[in-house]
């Protein structure tokens, strides 16, 4: 076998054969315009401007310069190059190169001069499929799309497939967008059908019961159009290619790193828009900018009991302080966890009632107009919840929270912390090419998560239209520690080399692999996002006494979380309603269940709860 041609269709240059190595997704034969994908093909083989782009089929480059054809059997037909605006008489497709009686003037295509006219197609291996070659409009049985194409048929089962689905490549080898070869298969596998699956190219959902590309490798699925389309194929590599320009190193890289980190933010954000918009207002500046005293008597979120300040400490063996458990040691203001990295904090001795010191000293009674990055319209003022199994809406990320918040008075809408100091501009490894912007939600879908967001603010490419992600999924730390897994879980992006289905450790549902997700490599452990952040926002295990038909409980803040279909949903053992996810308060004694609702109205007629 030559490597080398001189072939009529390219008679300045020598071509070069090259074996299924072909870079170009959207590349197409010259002659016979047809995909060249996981095929032999020939390239010029010189590297000139005016030839890039040139590919010629193997077997086009071997046809026979002379055939007689069925429908034209009076002549023999030739082959030969033709003017732009020349048509199969066939099929009607344009045609470049046609096989032509020029005494006639009659053209054939390639595809219709030597297209077999049936074939036993393993997509539909009951009934031989026979072509039709006229081109009519129609939605094809095997991609699910309309085109205008010419069909092969099932006559028996009523069967259509555009004949370009029919010809699909088996294997796209290597496949320029997947590190793995693609197959072509007929339906979704079994496995993978307890989610709705999304192509990885355009990220449209893939039909259970239609032809696609798929990885088994990766659970990676690809349509059949978008695994040759060079719109959606090139324009992937035109993203990756801008990426390598991107000059914004000043700005805030996520994921976070750790669950701390988080509040690290919080802070330098916090006092970035501090310094930015000092003495414009009598409140703007910190609340109390002196020293954190050993102790506040009465402090605006919680005048009931005096707050002492303590130091953080992991010494079990350390005396000199109130060791609470660090289990406890959520800061009742911005609901972060309080650490050795942020040792200083405030405690009530009698309620469980935790701030660290900047939350309890440092926030600003208020933000002047434009200190919000989401929220530059108005003011907003500082408030908290008086009782901590009540909760607030926050309008940015559509989460409740029992933590500090600021409320515009003009709107009527309340934030909450973390999302009060959101920076206006990052940077995410999902989509490291491009920065992305604090933005009103799209209404759309989380390019990470698959959740619908349904309101608020979101982060999103102003580039790439359709890629944008949820407040709450941009902030999932990368790493994370967790009390059933030894090691620390990672937040991992798709594809996932991992032949299989995942399940999640905690809730025992299946997770989608198609989208973010926590795994431990060393346990292969899984777990949700919203199974292991679910309570990121809102602060549990504080507790309350109540007396209830005369008889005393110590209930507890709990979430009961309705998940899979084998879990029962929960029922408040007072008012008798079931719920598939809602906060309750639990009897650590006896394990009786009340929602909160019902506690609230327990307290407005009896007033018999005590702190």
């Amino acid at each position: 076998m030559s490597l080398t041609l001189e072939h009529f269709s390219h008679p300045k240059h020598p071509l070069v054969l090259k074996e299924c190595d072909v870079i170009a997704d959207d590349a197409r034969c010259y002659v016979c315009n047809t995909s060249v994908i996981a095929s032999p093909t020939y390239t010029c083989s010189l590297s000139s401007v005016e030839c890039q782009g040139f590919y010629l089929h193997k077997t086009c480059a071997e046809l026979p310069t002379t055939i007689r054809f069925h429908k034209h059997n009076q002549h023999p037909l030739v082959l030969l190059k033709h003017p732009d605006d020349s048509s199969c008489d066939a099929c009607g497709e344009d045609v470049k190169f046609s096989y032509t009686c020029q005494d006639c003037q009659f053209d054939v295509c390639l595809i219709c001069a030597f297209q077999q006219r049936v074939l036993q197609h393993e997509g539909h291996p009951e009934h031989i499929l026979t072509l039709m070659p006229r081109k009519s409009l129609f939605k094809c049985d095997a991609c699910s799309e309309k085109a205008e194409d010419s069909s092969f048929v099932c006559i028996t089962c009523d069967l259509c497939i555009h004949k370009e689905c029919a010809l699909s490549p088996f294997t796209i080898p290597a496949p320029a967008f997947h590190h793995h070869p693609l197959h072509l298969i007929y339906s979704v596998p079994t496995i993978h059908r307890y989610f709705n699956r999304n192509c990885n190219i355009c990220q449209r959902r893939v039909h259970t019961n239609f032809w696609l590309y798929y990885c088994h490798k990766c659970t990676y699925f690809v349509h059949m159009r978008c695994a040759t389309s060079s719109p959606t194929s090139s324009s992937l590599n035109e993203i990756k290619e801008e990426g390598s320009h991107n000059d914004e190193a000043d700005l805030i890289e996520l994921p976070l790193h750790s669950e701390e980190s988080l509040f690290d933010l919080i802070i330098s954000q916090c006092r970035k828009l501090q310094f930015q918009f000092q003495g414009k207002n009598k409140n703007s500046t910190a609340i109390s900018p002196a020293p954190d005293p050993p102790i506040i008597n009465k402090h605006w979120s919680h005048k009931e009991h005096p707050l002492v300040r303590f130091q953080y400490s992991t010494s079990e063996n350390d005396n000199t302080e109130k060791n609470y458990d660090r289990r406890e040691l959520v800061c009742d203001g911005c609901i972060q966890p309080i650490t050795v990295f942020h040792q200083s904090y405030y405690a009530c001795n009698q309620c469980g009632f935790f701030l660290h010191s900047f939350c309890a000293t440092q926030f600003p009674g208020v933000l002047v107009a434009g200190a919000c990055p989401p929220h530059p319209q108005h003011s907003l003022k500082l408030y908290g919840r008086s009782i901590f199994y009540t909760s607030t809406l926050c309008e940015i990320c559509r989460y409740n929270t029992n933590g500090f918040y600021y409320h515009c008075k003009t709107c009527n809408i309340k934030i909450d912390i973390r999302c009060a100091f959101l920076p206006t501009k990052i940077k995410h490894i999902s989509h490291n090419h491009h920065s992305l912007v604090l933005r009103p939600s799209s209404k759309s879908v989380c390019s990470v998560s698959g959740k619908g967001i349904k309101g608020g603010v979101e982060y999103g490419c102003e580039i790439c239209s359709k890629f944008q992600i949820r407040i709450v999924c941009a902030f999932y730390p990368s790493k994370m520690k967790h009390k059933y897994d030894d090691h620390p879980v990672t937040l991992r992006q798709p594809p996932f080399f991992y032949e299989g289905v995942f399940y999640c450790e905690i809730c025992e549902g299946q997770v989608n692999n198609q989208w973010w997700l926590y795994h431990c490599g060393e346990c292969d452990h899984s777990l949700h996002n919203h199974c292991l952040r679910w309570i990121e926002s809102l602060k549990f295990g504080r507790t309350v006494e109540l007396d209830i038909n005369d008889q005393s409980h110590t209930l507890t803040l709990v979430l009961k979380n309705h998940t899979i279909d084998t879990q029962p949903m929960s029922k408040c053992r007072y008012c008798g309603k079931y719920y598939v996810s809602n906060l309750f308060l639990e009897c650590d004694g006896c394990g009786y269940l009340i929602c909160c609702p019902c506690v609230i109205k327990i307290k407005a007629s009896n007033k018999s709860i005590h702190f």
